[in-house]
Parts: structure tokens; C-alpha cells; sequence
């Protein structure tokens, strides 16, 4: 695991997972709050949402210390993590060929617990990302934003507000690999701001802020159930005003 200095905030902690219990309640709360969310079907009978990368990764969560319970949690996965497996699971939807030379680290497995979806728990689940980021001179963060279902003409305006105002840079775009959609569903004349921004994700909404950008591509995970797009964190460019605030 790696090197990480927890913190208090108010009655929350932030840490990286580090017992079986921790990490068996990081894995009811993705199975109740993030796999069932998108589909019903996806039951199980351990209750569980648990993959092959687990074993290997960091789970930062944040903790409420008056309910002792875990309000959020990310998984972060580094190079190191998947020398035994060989690829980020990102890599099963997109082609990393871009950005995989450089100092990386894949973020997945985002989730808050309903009750704490103020902003409170996502903005600490950042701040510890952001210490843990910059401790070890990395360059990109990336991994997959969802929206729900499949159906891409619930979202065409948002998709394509991405692409036209939200884009990475081309050097570093990453294309699907498969069961792909182009994201300029609509003209750029034809762009509704007001719609798109009604239309996207509240945790898309949070990168953009953050200076995330995004693939061209969406991939559609008929499995799982989402829409996904590829998003990249430059760290040389992610926006000062939020890195200042989530390292005080």
C-alpha cells in the first residue's frame, strides 16, 4: 500500500483502506450504491463489488467518525498495481497507447453514499487525491465517467458539449476500442448550454471544474449498463483555484 499521511476534516477522516473490514465495506457500498444504481440485475450473492484489481490497488475513503461509516471512496490504481495483471482496467474500453509512458494513475470506482452527497465527501475524496497525486510526481489521471444507460439521445447535448468545449488534447486523446460513439451528436450551432449542463452527471460536472478533458469517443458498456467517456487529468493544467483548496 502505498505511503499516505490521513487527515481530519471536521468529523471526517480521509485515508487509504487498510483492514478487511474497511475494504468489505468499500465493497457493499460499490455493490449498493454504484453496480445496483445502474442495473438491478447485476445481483450477487455476496453483496459485493469486487474485481481482480482490488487486491492490488489503493481505496481512498473517507470516513464519518460520528456514525463510523464510510461516506465515499476511490480506487486508485498505479503502474506497480498491475504488474501481475498487465493492463488498467480502463484499457478494456480505451486505448491508453497515448498517455501509458508517462506517470499515471487510473481512478475508478467512485462512489458516495446517498446520505452524503452535499459536496462534503467528494471534496475530501479530491483533497486526499490530490496530496496522494502530488507526492509522487505524477503527470495524468485518468479513468471513465459514466452516465446512465445506454441510450445516447438521453444526453446528445451534453455529449456534445464535451466534445466541443471539453476535448483533450489531441497528443493525448484517447479513442475507444470498441462499441463506440462519436460525441458531436449535434451541431455546434444547434448547442443548448442549458440543457447539456441539465443532462450531465453531477460528477462530470465536478471534473470539468476541476480542469478535466475528455476522449472523442464515448464506449458502450451494454454489461454494465453506462455510457462511458475516457477522462484525463493534466496535472499541469488542472485548475489552480481547486488544487490551492484541496491542499490547505
Amino acid at each position: 500500500m502505498t505511503e499516505f499521511k490521513s487527515f481530519i476534516s471536521n468529523n471526517f477522516e480521509v485515508k487509504l483502506a487498510n483492514t478487511e473490514e474497511e475494504l468489505k465495506e468499500v465493497f457493499k457500498l460499490r455493490y449498493e450504491e454504484l453496480l445496483l444504481s445502474y442495473n438491478q440485475e447485476n445481483t450477487n450473492q455476496t453483496g459485493m463489488f469486487i474485481d481482480d484489481y482490488d487486491e492490488y490497488s489503493d481505496h481512498l475513503i473517507v470516513v464519518d467518525l460520528n456514525k463510523k461509516i464510510i461516506a465515499g471512496t476511490y480506487r486508485l490504481v498505479k503502474k506497480e498495481h498491475i504488474k501481475t495483471i498487465g493492463m488498467f482496467i480502463t484499457e478494456k474500453e480505451f486505448d491508453l497507447t497515448k498517455i501509458k509512458d508517462y506517470e499515471v494513475i487510473e481512478l475508478g470506482r467512485a462512489v458516495v453514499r446517498k446520505e452524503y452527497r452535499d459536496g462534503t465527501a467528494i471534496a475530501l475524496l479530491w483533497q486526499g487525491i490530490v496530496r496522494y497525486v502530488t507526492t509522487q510526481k505524477i503527470r495524468f489521471l485518468f479513468g471513465t465517467a459514466s452516465f446512465y444507460g445506454v441510450d445516447p439521445n438521453k444526453y446528445k447535448q451534453a455529449l456534445s458539449l464535451i466534445y466541443y468545449q471539453h476535448l483533450s488534447p489531441a497528443e493525448f486523446r484517447c479513442q475507444a476500442i470498441t462499441n463506440s460513439l462519436p460525441l458531436n451528436l449535434v451541431e455546434e450551432a444547434d448547442l443548448d448550454l442549458h440543457k447539456a449542463r441539465r443532462e450531465m452527471p453531477p460528477l462530470i460536472k465536478g471534473y470539468i471544474k476541476i480542469g478535466a478533458t475528455f476522449g472523442d469517443q464515448a464506449f458502450l458498456d451494454y454489461d454494465f449498463n453506462s455510457l462511458d467517456v475516457f477522462t484525463l487529468f493534466d496535472m499541469n493544467n488542472v485548475n489552480p483555484l481547486y488544487l490551492h483548496r484541496f491542499l490547505k
